[in-house]
C-alpha cells in the first residue's frame, strides 16, 4: 500500500469543494456562454442535476470496492492486462488535467498581472509549492484546506456583494433565444466541465475516514460548488453581457476590476486572484497526487515519494508543451476536453459498474469488500 494516511470527512468535503470550483472560477463563464449566449445561466442551472448524477455514479463505483482506488478498481474488474491499459489511460488523464491547471496559472499571471515575467518562472514557483504539498502528504493537504477554504468563500462573497450595483437584468434578454441543439450542448458542457473533473476524488475516497454522512457531504459540497459557479455566471452576464463574457476567458478577474463603491471599496482584483490561485492550487495538487499514487499502484510500489520529483518535472514539461498560447487553449483544447470528460467521467465508469454487476450480481454489489491488490 503506497499510502497509509487518512483524512476526515470534513477535510474531504472541503477538498471536494475546492476541486469543484478550482480553475472554473475564472474560465467557467466563458466556456458556457460560448454556446449558450445570454441563456447560459439557464443552461448552467439545468446542468446541476446532471452533474449530481455524475457524482452519484462516482460514489456507486467507489462503493463497489471501498478499499480500492480507481486504478485498482480497473485492474480488479478488467484483469491485469486490460485493467492496466485502462489505468494507464486514466493516469494520462490525470497528468494532462494537472498540466492544464498549471498552465492556466501561468497564462493568467503573465497576461493579467506580471506582464514582463517569463511564464517558466511562474510555473517553476508553482511547481515548488506543489512538490512541497505532495511531500507533506494527504493529511497536510486536508488540514490546509480547512485553513484556506474560508478565504475563497469570503473573497467570492465580496465579489458578489460588490457587483450588486452594476447589475443590469436587460443583458439577459431575450430569454430562450438559442436553438434547442445549442441549449442541450451547453447543458452538457456545463455539467461535464465542472462535475466531470471530480473523477479524481475516487483516488482519494479510500483514504477518507469512514462515517455515516460521506455520501451526503460529497453531494452537498459539489452542489455548493456548482451553485457558486451558476451565480458567478449569472452575475457575469448581468454585469458585462454575453459578448464580453464569451470572449474574455478571465472574465471573473475583469468583473472584480469593475467594483467601485463610493470610491472606497474598489481594486479587489487581488482578492479574486488569490481565491482563484488557492482553488486552482488544490485542484492541481490533487490531480498530481492521483497521478503519483496511481503510478505507484500500477507498478506495485510500496511508496509514492520517489515518484514526486520526476512526476513534477513531467508536469512542468507538459504545461509548457500543451499549448503555445491562450488562443490555442480556448479554441482547440477546451472543446476536445469536454468529449474526454464525457468518456472518462461518464461512459467508462458506467461500463465498470456494468462489468461489476455482470460479474458479481446485484445482491453482491455492496457486500463485496475485496482485499487490496498485492503490493
Amino acid at each position: 500500500m503506497p499510502i497509509r494516511e487518512k483524512i476526515t470527512i470534513r477535510q474531504f468535503t472541503l477538498l471536494t469543494f475546492l476541486v469543484m470550483v478550482g480553475d472554473m472560477i475564472l474560465i467557467y463563464p466563458s466556456l458556457v456562454t460560448t454556446l449558450g449566449k445570454q441563456d447560459a445561466w439557464i443552461c448552467s442551472f439545468l446542468s446541476q442535476p446532471i452533474g449530481l448524477f455524475i457524482i452519484w455514479i462516482f460514489y456507486k463505483l467507489y462503493q463497489t470496492y471501498p478499499k480500492l482506488t480507481l486504478i485498482e478498481i480497473c485492474q480488479k474488474l478488467l484483469g491485469p492486462w486490460i485493467g492496466s491499459v485502462l489505468s494507464a489511460g486514466y493516469l494520462f488523464y490525470f497528468a494532462i488535467g494537472a498540466a492544464i491547471c498549471i498552465r492556466e496559472v501561468g497564462d493568467f499571471m503573465t497576461t493579467q498581472i506580471y506582464f514582463e515575467t517569463p511564464i517558466r518562472v511562474i510555473l517553476i514557483m508553482l511547481m515548488c509549492v506543489l512538490i512541497w504539498g505532495l511531500i507533506n502528504g494527504l493529511q497536510t493537504m486536508g488540514a490546509t484546506s480547512e485553513l484556506l477554504t474560508p478565504i475563497v468563500v469570503v473573497f467570492m462573497t465580496l465579489l458578489f456583494v460588490g457587483l450588486l450595483p452594476k447589475i443590469d437584468v436587460s443583458h439577459l434578454q431575450p430569454i430562450l433565444s438559442i436553438s434547442w441543439v445549442h441549449l442541450i450542448e451547453t447543458v452538457i458542457r456545463g455539467s461535464f466541465t465542472s462535475f466531470g473533473e471530480l473523477l479524481v476524488l475516487i483516488m482519494i475516497l479510500p483514504y477518507v475516514m469512514s462515517g455515516p454522512h460521506l455520501k451526503r457531504d460529497l453531494l452537498l459540497a459539489t452542489f455548493c460548488g456548482g451553485l457558486l459557479l451558476c451565480v458567478l455566471l449569472l452575475f457575469s452576464l448581468m454585469v458585462v453581457g454575453p459578448f464580453l463574457t464569451q470572449h474574455n476567458i478571465f472574465i471573473s478577474y475583469t468583473l472584480s476590476q469593475k467594483i467601485n463603491i463610493g470610491n472606497f471599496f474598489e481594486r479587489i482584483e487581488a482578492f479574486m486572484a488569490t481565491a482563484w490561485l488557492i482553488a486552482t492550487y488544490f485542484k492541481s495538487l490533487l490531480y498530481m497526487f492521483a497521478f503519483v499514487i496511481g503510478l505507484a499502484q500500477l507498478f506495485r510500489l510500496k511508496t509514492y515519494k520517489p515518484l514526486i520529483l520526476p512526476s513534477s518535472l513531467l508536469m512542468f514539461a507538459l504545461a509548457i508543451l500543451i499549448s503555445p498560447n491562450v488562443i490555442f487553449y480556448i479554441e482547440t483544447i477546451m472543446p476536445s476536453w469536454v468529449d474526454w470528460d464525457i468518456t472518462c467521467s461518464f461512459i467508462i465508469p458506467l461500463l465498470l459498474l456494468l462489468v461489476h454487476r455482470i460479474r458479481f450480481g446485484k445482491n453482491k454489489g455492496n457486500q463485496t469488500h475485496p482485499e487490496r491488490l498485492p503490493t
